[in-house]
């Protein structure tokens, strides 16, 4: 009677752990790619902000040696697309900072899309940097 009553208890457990496991949510590593290019991303502009290259590139308009230097902060397998802009919003930056091409972003199964605001280097001139990121 003991060996009927074990092998009865043993089979309600398989059958309560089955059929929690089917209600179990596992996280998606979207979100988490997603978060970890954003920190990326602010980190990277912080970083050349708080060195003051990041302003000086923005406002003196050298769209060629920003993308440099940009391309040489974030890792080799992180493609970037950066438009500047004014408080308006019109684009300012005439040559395209992007590394990647264009497929690069519409394939891509997660783009970090952030924005980070500069005020100005000697006067109140905002620029407004919007940063695309993705792995390739």
């Amino acid at each position: 009677m003991r060996v009927i009553e074990t092998i009865l208890a043993s089979l309600i457990i398989i059958g309560a752990l089955s059929f929690v496991s089917t209600f179990a949510v596992n996280p998606k590593s979207l979100g988490f790619e997603m978060t970890d290019l954003e920190k990326m991303g602010y980190s990277a502009l912080h970083d050349l902000d708080q060195q003051g290259l990041l302003a000086q590139l923005v406002y003196a308009g050298k769209w060629g040696d920003l993308k440099t230097i940009l391309k040489m902060t974030v890792p080799n397998d992180v493609y970037f697309n950066l438009t500047i802009c004014d408080i308006e919003g019109l684009k300012l930056n005439t040559f395209p900072i992007l590394y990647g091409d264009a497929e690069t972003f519409s394939e891509a199964g997660n783009v970090a899309s952030l924005t980070y605001c500069l005020a100005g280097e000697t006067t109140y001139e905002p620029r407004i940097l919007i940063l695309q990121i993705t792995r390739g």
